[in-house]
């Protein structure tokens, strides 16, 4: 198994520094780590000045960029794939496909996808298996914005640009599945093992010393609009597949931007009833031939949900359209989340914080038989 990462965000932001620390841990833990370097860096140290190009040449420059990406992260895939089947294998990349995008104007960037023979889906969605935004300490840490780690000295943005280009970035990647954005709420420290700990979660390992926790609200109505929120819409469906060792198996069918992605999810749980998300994209045979394992005592869970990122945490907004009615079993009191953790503004919610599920519960999830109820309720999670 590969799992690639994309690390991406404005300028200094600390991604070479997560970086290593993302690369030594997973060393230490027996896996084989490559780093794709960041091409851009490569390239423009050699004497290229944008500000010294015209349109075609600024075409040329973004198109040799993708394709030097390509060729790294294409190459570490390759060669990971054919060691040991048993090897566990980790591609971190310094920038992804989309990043290119952030530099120049939308026509340029559909004709660079058409050159290289992408789609937005394949450069994007289906390519990477998560994206780790760290934000530009010119958010929220303007005193720590330097541009002392850019030996090469390609990178000469000041604070009011990096902002712009950080939040540019983090639009570029708003359709993938599994964005998780590392702002600048905590030391620089604290910064970099929050983004170890997207990777970790990201390829199933156990994260040192921080957990990142996900909240939940039942919301009777939000305007994302009328707040000045844009994000990336998806039809999804889950089918619970019949499991024989204890692990949660269940498929995800993705419909976003005319296209395809299917998502095979393992959840695990640990000694004290947390739970773990493996995810692995699969083609659309390997997803027909496990849809043959379906569980016939579960409900197929359909929704649609948009993502989108608000004060540097990323949103997902779910419209349930069909799922399994609520169990019959007694409800237990929902108790409140600390004042620190306030609901979204722009929604309004028809109950408090949806506390976790107790881990019994967790470990052997109801299985239901009922017809699904009426659609259209709504969850967001942080």
């Amino acid at each position: 198994r590969v799992y690639k990462v994309v690390l991406t965000g404005g300028p200094c932001a600390g991604k070479t520094s997560a970086l290593s620390v993302i690369a030594d841990h997973f060393r230490g833990l027996g896996w084989r780590v490559y780093v794709s370097r960041e091409a851009a860096t490569v390239l423009l140290g050699g004497g290229i000045n944008f500000a010294l190009l015209n349109a075609e040449q600024v075409y040329l420059t973004q198109l040799y960029i993708v394709r030097t990406m390509m060729v790294l992260e294409d190459g570490y895939t390759g060669i990971c794939r054919s060691g040991g089947s048993g090897e566990r294998c980790l591609v971190v990349c310094d920038r992804g496909l989309l990043d290119a995008s952030v530099y120049c104007d939308a026509a340029t960037w559909a004709r660079i996808l058409r050159d290289v023979g992408l789609d937005h889906a394949a450069a994007c969605d289906s390519r990477y298996d998560g994206v780790v935004h760290l934000v530009t300490a010119a958010d929220g840490a303007a005193e720590h914005y330097n541009l002392e780690s850019n030996a090469e000295g390609v990178r000469t943005e000041t604070p009011e640009q990096a902002l712009d280009l950080d939040r540019r970035t983090g639009q570029a990647w708003k359709s993938h599945p599994s964005v998780s954005v590392v702002d600048n709420s905590t030391d620089f420290r604290t910064k970099l093992v929050r983004a170890l700990a997207a990777v970790c979660n990201t390829a199933g390992v156990p994260a040192p010393e921080y957990r990142a926790k996900r909240r939940k609200w039942l919301v009777a109505r939000a305007n994302l609009m009328s707040a000045g929120l844009s994000g990336s819409t998806s039809d999804c469906e889950y089918t619970y597949l019949l499991s024989v060792d204890g692990i949660q198996h269940r498929l995800r069918r993705r419909a976003a931007d005319g296209a395809l992605l299917y998502t095979h999810i393992r959840r695990s749980f640990d000694e004290r009833g947390r739970y773990m998300d493996v995810k692995r994209n699969i083609t659309r045979r390997e997803y027909l031939e496990l849809l043959s394992h379906q569980d016939p005592e579960r409900s197929l869970i359909r929704l649609v949900k948009q993502t989108f990122t608000y004060r540097n945490r990323c949103f997902h907004l779910a419209t349930v359209l069909a799922a399994p009615p609520p169990l019959a079993a007694p409800r237990l009191p929902l108790p409140r989340l600390p004042h620190a953790s306030p609901s979204p503004r722009f929604c309004a919610l028809a109950s408090p914080p949806i506390p976790p599920a107790p881990p019994a519960a967790r470990r052997a999830p109801p299985r239901v038989t009922a017809q699904p109820p009426p659609s259209g309720r709504r969850g967001l999670t942080p």
